[in-house]
């Protein structure tokens, strides 16, 4: 639930600072289910806040006051120890500001995802850096007299009292491909923040300064041993986690690659642990099962089995249908349109303190295995420059963007952020198949999953020193898991000749899920109207799939395409609700995007609740106030 604001105004920043707040406080109360502790510093031009739980889950603290330097720190800073040395973690975060102060480049080497604000009241200094991969949340808004950084959108906004709206070139983004790329986010005005950046406010002297450290070199090496190298990182992040949460950590171990490596981590740094196994896959638990019974010593080790009786078969009575939409309009205001439109049949939960275990996993190590690799990798590897960057950049498009549904300026803004990224990695020195792993850390890798979304989520593969031995691997060494076997036979040489599970087609299948049509839904006739007309989306293509969608012959890409277009329809409630909470007179903003191609705005069908805003005197007022319309 943790909720950063850092802030540099030009005029009035007390007075401003404490409007802001109380909106924050307004809006966040219930989702912080009204147990957050607030601590923070104004001064004359800049300010730093920060809520958290109340209960000390993490020694960590996510505010310190050092009495010369106030630190607020997102997440935890796993392997700090390598910055600053056995330092407690209760007087750490001030000795780790210090550092990483006079060495911003330190900073990366702390496991992502982390995130700190430092403010020097003395200087009136701001600082604030993002990790390697910039996993740790951290957007920013531009106003005409400041800035605002959070990392939560919602509370930007709502702290400088800027309206929401919805942010063309990056629905368009997530319209082709799901997510928002490049520094695009769902609200227009704020960008996200990239990785390995390090932002200076000077209060005094009103200047903002932006240095970033060029990814590329981040992950590059000289190293002879990335292994050897890469096996003490993990350990230290695995000691890190015994000194930085209380109890006996639990960890996943399924049969496969990535779990493998972190739990043998675990288990080489001597980490009481516990380990956990799910029967995902048939024949998948008995893998590990075989792990757990070649270690050396006694290790507890529980399962989740699925019920006996072979393939799990559809429940004869047809379950209740869903209310998708106000389903949606929760995700929103839980997650703020960041989370991907796949989790739409999930409940979401009912507050941001829900969740408070840790969870260890093994996100990120994919880059080590080429997850955007097509099956012809190693062939197209051979190609020329040129060839080789145009046929992984039509993979990539093929694999990101489905056949029917997008708009085509939506498909073209795609096309051109691979063709952008890719070509970075060429200059940044990439010139083989590694580009497409290099695609997949600065543009999925960050957006993936929850990793960012909460505290208490660990996942050592995201550390740099395994990224950049990820990296020094060859795309053929990539394919056959080579970093992954030799630093499981370093951390625990009795796993070794365990082969990673792999389904094959004599593996037994359950019987498939079956598509999930939004047509079915118990409020389909709203869900209709709502699809009528989706800024991103071809019109047509949406009443095609919706078709076929109520004819029960739908597929599951298509079923995809029409969730993302109801993530999209039902974002306008969640920023109604947004400013629902702003002052009846916005001030002044500068909104500055990436120029990029943006498609048509279309008129949309809008939902009772926009309707019912929109004849409100404060829908009115702003109006009048940015577009001069009546």
């Amino acid at each position: 639930m943790e909720t950063l604001i850092a802030y540099t105004f030009s005029h009035d920043s007390v007075a401003r600072a404490a409007a802001g707040r109380a909106r924050v406080e307004a809006y966040y109360g219930d989702l912080w289910n009204h147990e957050a502790k607030h601590q923070g510093y104004d001064g004359s031009t800049l300010g730093l806040h920060v809520w958290d739980r109340h209960d000390g889950h993490c020694f960590w603290p996510s505010w310190h006051d050092t009495g010369e330097l106030r630190v607020a720190s997102l997440h935890t800073p796993l392997g700090y120890q390598r910055v600053v040395g056995e330092v407690s973690p209760y007087d750490a975060p001030g000795r780790l500001a210090e550092a990483v102060r006079r060495t911003p480049a330190s900073f990366l080497e702390l496991a992502p995802p982390f995130t700190m604000a430092v403010l020097d009241p003395a200087e009136e200094r701001l600082e604030l850096f993002t990790d390697s991969i910039g996993v740790g949340r951290l957007f920013q808004l531009r106003l005409s007299d400041g800035w605002v950084w959070s990392n939560r959108p919602v509370a930007a906004l709502l702290f400088a009292g800027v309206p929401a709206m919805a942010a063309p070139r990056g629905w368009s983004f997530a319209a082709a491909c799901g997510w928002f790329m490049d520094d695009s986010t769902p609200y227009d005005g704020v960008l996200a923040v990239p990785g390995a950046t390090h932002i200076v406010a000077d209060g005094s002297r009103r200047q903002r300064t932006v240095s970033r450290i060029e990814t590329t070199s981040v992950w590059s090496t000289d190293s002879p041993d990335t292994v050897e190298e890469t096996a003490e990182a993990l350990q230290d992040v695995a000691r890190s986690v015994g000194r930085l949460w209380p109890g006996r950590p639990t960890v996943d171990l399924s049969g496969g690659r990535d779990s493998r490596v972190v739990a043998a981590a675990f288990l080489a740094a001597g980490v009481d642990l516990k380990l956990n196994s799910h029967d995902a896959v048939p024949g998948e638990v008995e893998v590990a099962e075989s792990l757990v019974r070649a270690l050396p010593g006694t290790v507890e080790h529980v399962v989740s089995r699925k019920p006996p009786g072979g393939p799990v078969r559809p429940q004869p009575v047809k379950p209740q249908p869903l209310e998708l939409v106000e389903r949606a309009r929760r995700w929103h205001r839980y997650a703020e349109g960041l989370r991907p439109a796949s989790y739409l049949f999930h409940a979401p939960p009912k507050n941001l303190t829900a969740v408070d275990h840790l969870a260890i996993g093994g996100a990120g190590g994919e880059v080590a295995h080429g997850h955007f690799y097509p099956a012809d990798v190693l062939q197209l590897d051979e190609l020329p420059l040129q060839r080789k960057l145009h046929a992984f950049g039509n993979r990539l498009q093929t694999r990101l963007t489905p056949t029917a549904g997008p708009a085509e300026p939506a498909r073209a803004a795609v096309g051109e952020q691979i063709e952008r990224v890719l070509l970075t990695a060429v200059h940044g020195g990439i010139q083989n198949a590694t580009m497409l792993d290099y695609f997949y850390v600065v543009e999925r890798l960050r957006r993936w999953g929850t990793t960012g979304e909460r505290s208490g989520v660990v996942s050592p593969l995201l550390i740099p020193a395994f990224v950049r031995a990820a990296f020094a691997l060859d795309p053929a060494h990539r394919v056959d898991n080579a970093l992954h076997g030799a630093l499981v036979r370093r951390l625990v040489p009795e796993w070794a000749d365990i082969p990673f599970f792999k389904p094959t087609a004599a593996t037994p299948r359950r019987a498939p899920a079956r598509v999930r049509a939004l047509a079915e839904a118990a409020d389909s006739e709203l869900i209709e109207t709502l699809l009528t007309d989706v800024e991103g989306f071809d019109a047509h293509a949406l009443n095609t799939l919706w078709a076929a969608s109520a004819a029960g012959a739908s597929s599951a890409a298509a079923e995809a395409t029409l969730r993302q277009a109801l993530w999209r329809a039902t974002f306008d409630d969640h920023l109604a609700e947004v400013n629902h909470h702003l002052p009846a007179g916005p001030p002044p903003i500068v909104r500055v995007e990436t120029p990029a191609p943006k498609p048509p705005v279309r008129r949309r069908t809008r939902s009772p609740l926009v309707r019912a805003l929109a004849r409100t005197r404060l829908w009115r007022a702003y109006r009048r106030s940015r577009f001069g319309r009546k």
